[in-house]
């Protein structure tokens, strides 16, 4: 049975969570308004980490709307990003235009990618050699 908690183990924390995803990011999927780049760790669950710069979305309560989406939808679609090796490390990155977004056309996009991410880590696991 999934379940389907948003814990602490679920999050990337460090900066060194981070600079292990950008350095190597093995999958990337995008929109025009948000970018996830992923990378397969050696757990049995998948993590999350979200970057919503001020730069890119200018209000407070528009980037923390984001990042509330943006987990809701992860913490739904986690049990489903595990590929054959293990987990996946993601990180979404918010780009230009992101705040205009409403929040069911929000939640339809990372839905979208979550699918996207879970077919293109799981066919670069496979095409992988043994």
């Amino acid at each position: 049975m999934a379940t389907f908690s948003f814990s602490k183990a679920a999050r990337l924390l460090t900066p060194h969570d981070y600079k292990h995803v950008f350095a190597a990011a093995a999958v990337r999927v995008s929109t025009k308004e948000l970018l996830v780049l992923a990378r397969s760790n050696q757990l049995d669950h998948a993590r999350l980490g979200i970057v919503v710069a001020k730069k890119n979305v200018r209000q407070a309560n528009q980037r923390n709307r984001i990042k509330r989406v943006t987990r809701e939808t992860f913490r739904h679609q986690q049990h489903r990003l595990v590929d054959p090796s293990g987990g996946i490390d993601a990180i979404v990155l918010a780009r230009t235009g992101l705040g205009q977004l409403d929040n069911a056309a929000l939640h339809a996009m990372l839905n979208q990618l979550w699918r996207q991410l879970q077919r293109k880590a799981n066919k670069q696991a496979t095409e992988r050699p043994c």
